[in-house]
């Protein structure tokens, strides 16, 4: 009989075992994943090998030999980043791995950190001192410090040690060639690809040295060779024909591109690469006639496709394109390359202002894919244009979670913090864009215009100076530097920079004009007008120099002379409205109205659509006590200029100061519908809603409208849904708004007023006292200031 014991023992044992049998399998399966990868590795097959070291690292995350082969793998893979990092792990965690060391010191070399590179080839060569690579990391760090002697001799050692090491070659080569030895250089590698005449590092480089030699033909073989070499790699036909077209070989560098589309019939890449080279040196016709068989042959080839559509828009086909779009959208339904085409197509209906059926084409974009970052861009870009800033805003961001140096969307995110009155916040995206885009002209003095309205003067001159120091010849540069030098009150200097933009464009207005400018901010309006003159001679359809050529004759109370350009511009240019508009301002202010009244509607005979002599017309008209005219102007003024902001808020200023208030409001609603996205608009409805109707309705619509503001930074818009929840008696919430458009704007009385008023509703008589002895000290008169008079008179007598 067993006991109890012994069943125990055995039991034991068999537990043993089994872990024992465990180990044995996991090293087993561990060895069997690692062998593959490196056959796998030495076949070219990246991806298998990569799954297979990946194996290796679930079953022993510390086997350090396995790290090395997969920085092994990413590196061949053009990973160098990542990489650098398997490579550094396993130098730092195994001490005798050697191999980790001299990978951590060529990248080292690579990015020009010699110091640290020369720490790790010593590392190294202090394990292994004939380790081969070691040696030729050595020579390298040498040859960078240019102690070529030294680079030499230990080269030569490490090619002693292995005579076929094409590293060793290489580097010696490289640096005879720095010493301007080429013809030795070329010598060494000539022997070296007489042994491996199918290395491709041997024979690109061979072929780059007869190249910067002027060795034409024999460059081209050693391209050809390469081809031999590897008959499949497409990159190669590409790097032959572009060195045939820079060898004026444009002929022989299309047979090349054909020769591989022939050799490699499945490739893809090599076809776009000979549609390029058709575009560039034949014609687009061509290409699209080489492409269009090549996608009906192979419709799933999208890529292709894309190129086709690229074309056609190009082209300015945007029928065919649309059509070739469409075409992806069915084949691939909901895949990666429906949702590319969708944005594609959302993008010509947009630049063709078809804007619902790119707005539809988008919301699919982002249903099928939150995440796609054109989708995204799209949706941001309708956001900004629909003043939806924290939307835009929100979108815009989110594109540069995935790409951080999207210059175009840093740009928009500028402007919509802008928008937002969130300054800082646009100078900061402003600076990522100059960071990453240096030359660009626009970001650059942007910036500069930020920087100098925050009172930055200093760093917005640094940002224009980098600006001329890239481009001395740029025209935006010198303009925004001119501004910022009469903004320093520095006339003579901002004199120098239009004399500079004179010579530099000389068959151009721009430099006269800013020199008229300069006399006109300095008071010398004399010499003012003698440039002025100058530039319309250069440019006589000028409007600018026109605008402050009569300005400055006004100055000079020389309404005479100015009358007298304008006629005779108008005599030689009979539509030239703004010369009449210019003419109508000057009778206006000698209240000659009936000249006044001919020369606007003389503007207005030539463009019926434009507000300005509208406005003018309807000034007269109030002038001379005709109300009545007046409105009629407007009316007629704001039905055929559709509806613009400024005849509705004159024609609304009238029907107020007459105690029309349900005129106003129901003019504000009409101006509304026509442009609901105005922010103007919208915020004069709802504040005139507020101060005006005592319908709870119409509160109800106000706060509804406004309830985009609670998104913004802007204090008046902030200040108005506030005002808005005080009427609806939420003086909780009306102070918090109220509160916060204070703490953006301290000077806005009228927000000083509503705060009063809302702790004067709180019965907080210290605050609401405090608030309202404010805006009856600042002599700001509004409407509201009488009502602030009788309630702080109120909280005063007791």
């Amino acid at each position: 009989m067993t006991t109890k014991q012994t069943i125990l023992r055995n039991l034991g044992i068999a537990v043993l075992s089994a872990g024992l049998l465990a180990c044995n399998g996991a090293a087993d399966r561990k060895a069997k994943y690692k062998e593959e990868g490196k056959q796998y590795m030495e076949a070219g097959d990246l991806e298998k090998a990569s799954l297979a070291f990946k194996n290796v690292q679930q079953i022993d995350p510390k086997d350090w030999e396995n790290h090395y082969l997969i920085g092994e793998v990413l590196s061949k893979e053009g990973k160098i980043e990542a990489a650098f990092r398997e490579y550094s792990l396993v130098a730092a965690q195994d001490e005798n791995n050697v191999m980790a060391k001299v990978r951590v010191g060529q990248l080292y070399l690579l990015s020009r950190n010699v110091d640290q590179a020369e720490a790790m080839a010593n590392d190294a060569l202090a394990k292994q001192p004939d380790n081969v690579e070691g040696l030729v990391l050595k020579a390298g760090v040498q040859s960078a410090k240019n102690d070529s002697d030294a680079a030499i001799t230990t080269v030569e050692k490490a090619r002693q040690l292995d005579p076929n090491e094409v590293s060793a070659t290489m580097m010696l080569a490289s640096i005879y060639n720095r010493l301007g030895k080429l013809d030795k250089a070329i010598g060494i590698l000539e022997e070296a690809v007489q042994k491996k005449p199918d290395n491709i590092p041997l024979l690109t480089m061979l072929g780059g040295f007869y190249a910067r030699n002027n060795q034409i033909a024999e460059a081209e073989n050693m391209l050809v060779a390469v081809i031999k070499a590897e008959p499949k790699e497409a990159k190669h036909y590409k790097a032959l024909a572009l060195f045939q077209v820079a060898t004026k070989q444009v002929d022989k560098a299309e047979n090349t591109l054909r020769d591989a589309v022939q050799k490699l019939p499945e490739d893809e890449v090599v076809k776009g690469y000979l549609i390029d080279f058709l575009v560039e040196k034949r014609s687009p016709d061509i290409a699209i006639a080489e492409l269009l068989p090549m996608v009906e042959k192979k419709p799933e080839a999208y890529d292709l496709k894309f190129k086709l559509a690229s074309l056609q828009i190009a082209k300015n086909d945007k029928d065919s394109a649309e059509q070739t779009l469409k075409e992806i959208i069915e084949q691939d339904k909901q895949g990666p390359n429906a949702i590319r085409a969708r944005d594609k197509l959302a993008a010509i209906y947009s630049t063709t202002k078809r804007f619902d059926e790119a707005r539809t084409l988008i919301n699919e974009v982002l249903e099928a894919n939150p995440r796609d970052n054109d989708g995204l861009t799209f949706r941001g870009q309708f956001a900004l244009s629909d003043n939806k800033i924290p939307e835009a805003i929100a979108d815009f961001r989110s594109v540069l979670v995935d790409q951080p140096t999207n210059v175009t969307v840093l740009k928009m995110l500028a402007t919509a913090h802008l928008r937002n009155n969130e300054e800082s916040l646009a100078r900061e995206n402003l600076e990522k864009v100059v960071s990453v885009a240096p030359n660009d002209e626009s970001a650059r003095l942007e910036l500069a215009s930020l920087l100098l309205k925050a009172g930055q003067k200093d760093q917005a001159r640094q940002q224009i100076n980098s600006l001329l120091k890239l481009d001395p010849k740029s025209l935006k540069g010198l303009e925004g530097l001119f501004k910022l030098e009469i903004v320093e009150k520095q006339w003579d200097k901002a004199q120098e920079i239009a004399k500079q933009i004179q010579q530099l464009y000389s068959k151009d207005a721009t430099g006269l004009y800013m020199s008229g400018l300069a006399y006109q901010a300095a008071n010398k309006l004399e010499p003012a007008v003698e440039a002025f003159q100058q530039a319309l001679v250069k440019k006589p359809d000028a409007v600018e120099p026109l605008n402050e050529l009569i300005k400055s004759y006004m100055a000079l109370k020389q309404s005479d002379k100015a009358l007298a350009k304008l006629q005779l511009i108008v005599k030689q240019q009979p539509d030239h409205l703004i010369a009449y508009n210019l003419m109508g301002g000057i009778y206006l202010s000698e209240q000659k109205f009936g000249e006044a009244k001919t020369a606007f509607q003389k503007a207005l005979e030539i463009k019926p659509e434009w507000f300005a002599p509208y406005r003018s017309l309807a000034a007269i008209a109030v002038m001379e006590k005709n109300k009545s005219e007046a409105i009629g102007i407007l009316l007629k003024g704001i039905d055929k200029a559709k509806t613009p902001v400024e005849l509705v808020t004159d024609l609304a200023r009238i029907y107020h100061s007459a105690g029309e208030h349900s005129k106003v409001i129901e003019l504000y609603e009409q101006a509304y519908n026509a442009h609901p996205d105005s922010v103007l608009i919208v915020n004069n409805l709802a504040s005139y809603l507020a101060d005006y109707s005592t319908n709870s309705a119409d509160l109800d619509h106000a706060a509804k409208i406004a309830e985009p503001f609670l998104k913004t930074n802007n204090p008046n818009l902030t200040d108005t849904v506030g005002w808005i929840a005080y009427k609806q008696g939420n003086f909780g919430k009306a102070k918090d708004l109220i509160q916060k458009a204070i703490e953006i704007e301290p000077r806005s009385l009228i927000s000083h007023y509503h705060l009063g008023m809302v702790y004067f509703k709180l019965n907080d008589t210290v605050k609401a006292t405090e608030y309202l002895q404010k805006v009856v000290d600042g002599k700001l008169n509004f409407d509201g200031l009488e009502t602030a008079k009788a309630t702080l008179k109120k909280l005063q007598g007791g």
